[in-house]
């Protein structure tokens, strides 16, 4: 019997009936944000073409935490006078990834911790593939892009199965050092990276994306992209780590370090990085969880 609940949960995942594709100016801010030179005037034409990212991206520009004393009114000033390229480049990604899973009906989903835990996976990610020897010219966009995806699970499982999944929310408040993803598999049948690993294969994501969300949890990988997918899982690691900037790190976070050619020295220099990155990214998160 569980089995077949456990199947039916899969298969209404795979299917998404009630869900919609992945949204056409997405995929045209996917290409966009990983091509070797970034086209600002085209990027902020797509951008403002969606009235959900333009006017999220729009707030975030004009929140007092980033205090600008100007106005902002298009996507260009954003970047050019308050942002910076590369968060309206994640912000505009995230927030159309983001916007088609509606979570009210989960009571207990937190979608600024949502956010949170993604913009710190996604930035973590990023600086620690730039200390990875890797030939490819947007590797450090393809592990920030993996890094915002890394949570993208739990959204769907949250607007596809809300009773079950308020369930797992107030069950991680009463006792936060649960397991949420042995959490979700009892109470849901399928766990928030299964969810996602359908999700991208679904949406056509890059290949490399793919591959990351199906060989996360499995950490003998040694595929094609298994410089990406032990990535994404070293970062989701330090992400969740409870010390924030403290040495020595986890022993779980270490072997993951060294299997991806890092050695202690450079852990030592990023880990130094955490605090001041942890509240940019709590300040951001607070501003795109009420924007």
């Amino acid at each position: 019997m569980y089995q077949l609940i456990l199947n039916e949960k899969r298969s209404r995942v795979r299917g998404l009936p009630d869900l919609p594709p992945f949204p056409a100016v997405g995929q045209q801010i996917l290409r966009q944000v990983t091509s070797e030179q970034v086209d600002i005037p085209r990027l902020a034409k797509t951008i403002e073409r969606d009235p959900a990212v333009f006017g999220r991206i729009i707030g975030v520009a004009n929140s007092a935490y980033y205090g600008c004393q100007d106005t902002i009114y298009t996507i260009s000033h954003a970047i050019v006078r308050v942002l910076g390229l590369n968060m309206v480049k994640s912000l505009a990604l995230g927030i159309v990834l983001n916007e088609p899973f509606r979570h009210t009906a989960c009571q207990g989903f937190d979608m600024k911790r949502h956010w949170f835990q993604s913009l710190y996976t996604a930035m973590l990610a990023q600086m620690l593939a730039r200390r990875i020897d890797n030939d490819e010219h947007d590797f450090s966009d393809q592990a920030y892009i993996a890094g915002m995806l890394n949570n993208l699970g739990e959204l769907v499982l949250a607007y596809l199965f809300p009773s079950e999944m308020s369930d797992v929310m107030l069950r991680m408040q009463r006792e936060p050092d649960s397991d949420v993803i042995a959490l979700q598999a009892d109470t849901v049948g399928i766990t928030s990276h299964e969810a996602c690993s359908i999700l991208a294969k679904k949406w056509h994501l890059p290949v490399s994306l793919q591959t990351v969300f199906r060989y996360r949890d499995s950490p003998e990988y040694e595929g094609r992209y298994s410089q990406l997918v032990h990535l994404t899982r070293l970062s989701d690691q330090l992400a969740c780590s409870t010390e924030i900037g403290e040495m020595p790190l986890p022993a779980e976070i270490t072997v993951q370090a060294v299997k991806l050619g890092l050695e202690n020295r450079q852990m030592e220099k990023l880990v130094t990085k955490i605090p001041a990155i942890y509240q940019e990214v709590s300040n951001l998160a607070a501003v795109l969880s009420e924007a």
